[in-house]
């Protein structure tokens, strides 16, 4: 049995920073990386036949990519209802630990669970430890902290916030503290608090004093805790109770960009659902309602703008796909964050590589220090790629461009047929009456 994998002769990113390795060598050995330089400089130890030769050149090597936005229960759910109450949690179990593999095979070698129902994140991220089932390594909240006016609270008032959401409605600082406590207990790795709702309106949907308890309980308990704040108050709520990282903050305005700053505070905006919604829509995929498009258009115009100033002052970036969604599925859109980062925010396709690597790792609280860069000693996460994404991004947007896959050391391969379609049942689904009025003719 091989002591490890050497891979020499490619192009090497390390991604601890920008720097790259012409002509570099990886070595793994067991489940870590146990040496990265030049090919030139490889101890004599590594060619030995205790080790396999990969020879890669004329090809990139990286660490696996962190999507540090992905709800591994969402099923790519077509509507709210199909997100919070059709499925039972046992098919949405089985269901997940399938789409787990799919965003494995796309070179997603870790992921963020931000929320979801039933607690699914977590028993996937349990499943996938104990050696169940391939999927990418994952940090995973429980349901997402609510009021009336946050996005896990998104039906009429007589519905409520259904048992089988991704939300859970709290009404007080007792009910808030008890929530945290409940998740914390059910072994979640993070908690997420829902800031604002599906607008743009400017309020917040907790008063400030409610963010700032939320987070000091969450840290005393020692949880990183995360916001969706897209409103402009949302964020400079997030921003003053200092919250681990903020996701969206597309009203931010400059005053709560100069707090975040100061805090080193990571945002990861997770534009890659308003624009494929855009484009859904242009192409028919989608019928928007004109305010919907023009909501989406705004925050999306709106985001652009505060985030290129928030990149070019030096702040940190972290990429999320938000895969989970109808527009989002599973193993098709999680590079394009960098691709959005790279067209709309400025920066430099190393950064944006980085932004998905090394700054994403921050999000896995139980992996940060493990993953993210080909670091000795850190897990031997990593991917060969055909091209040189980082001077061109396009090229990871690609699956065939990825030619290997490492896990902990180990090549992953489909433990399922990559294409095989599955069958929608009618309990996942909404359930029309018709598509439109029967008028006489």
């Amino acid at each position: 049995m091989k002591k490890g994998s050497v891979f020499l002769g490619g192009t090497v990113l390390p991604c601890e920073n920008a720097n790259i390795i012409p002509n570099g060598a990886v070595v793994t050995e067991g489940e870590k990386v146990a040496w990265v330089g030049k090919t030139e400089a490889l101890p004599e130890l590594y060619l030995s036949k205790d080790y396999s030769q990969n020879d890669v050149s004329g090809k990139t090597v990286m660490p696996g990519l962190v999507d540090a936005h992905m709800h591994i229960s969402f099923g790519e759910c077509q509507s709210e209802e199909e997100l919070s109450i059709y499925t039972p949690a046992e098919y949405r179990a089985i269901r997940a630990a399938v789409d787990a593999e799919k965003v494995l095979l796309r070179g997603v070698t870790s992921s963020c669970d931000p929320g979801g129902p039933n607690q699914l994140g977590v028993a996937v991220r349990d499943a996938r430890d104990a050696g169940l089932i391939q999927g990418p390594r994952m940090a995973a909240a429980g349901r997402q902290i609510t009021s009336q006016q946050g996005i896990g609270d998104n039906f009429p008032s007589w519905i409520g916030v259904p048992p089988s959401s991704m939300g859970v409605k709290v009404t007080s600082d007792a009910e808030i503290l008890q929530e945290i406590r409940d998740q914390v207990k059910a072994g979640v790795n993070l908690i997420k608090l829902a800031g604002s709702g599906l607008s743009s309106d400017e309020y917040a949907a907790f008063r400030f004093e409610e963010v700032e308890l939320a987070t000091d309980e969450a840290h005393r308990l020692t949880r990183p805790i995360t916001i969706h704040a897209r409103s402009r108050q949302s964020v400079r709520y997030a921003a003053k109770a200092g919250v681990d990282w903020i996701m969206h903050a597309s009203y931010m305005d400059e005053e709560t960009l100069d707090m975040v700053l100061e805090k080193q505070i990571p945002i990861c905006p997770a534009m890659t659902l308003l624009v494929n919604m855009l484009e859904a829509d242009d192409v028919g995929i989608a019928d928007l309602p004109a305010h919907v498009r023009r909501h989406a258009e705004e925050e999306r115009d709106s985001a652009i703008r505060i985030l290129s100033k928030f990149h070019k002052a030096g702040g940190t970036l972290i990429c999320g796909s938000e895969t989970g969604f109808s527009y989002t599925p599973y193993g098709e859109w999680h590079t394009r964050e960098m691709g959005l980062f790279v067209e709309h925010l400025g920066l430099e396709p190393i950064e944006a590589i980085l932004c998905m690597t090394k700054n994403s790792s921050f999000t896995l609280p139980n992996y940060r220090n493990k993953i993210g860069t080909l670091t000795p000693g850190k897990y031997a996460d990593l991917l060969v790629v055909e091209g040189e994404p980082h001077k061109n991004i396009e090229v990871l947007h690609e699956p065939s461009n990825i030619k290997v896959i490492v896990q902990g050391g180990e090549k992953i391969s489909p433990w399922r047929p990559i294409d095989k379609q599955r069958t929608r049942h009618g309990f996942e689904k909404a359930h029309l009456y018709t598509r439109k009025p029967l008028t006489r003719p």
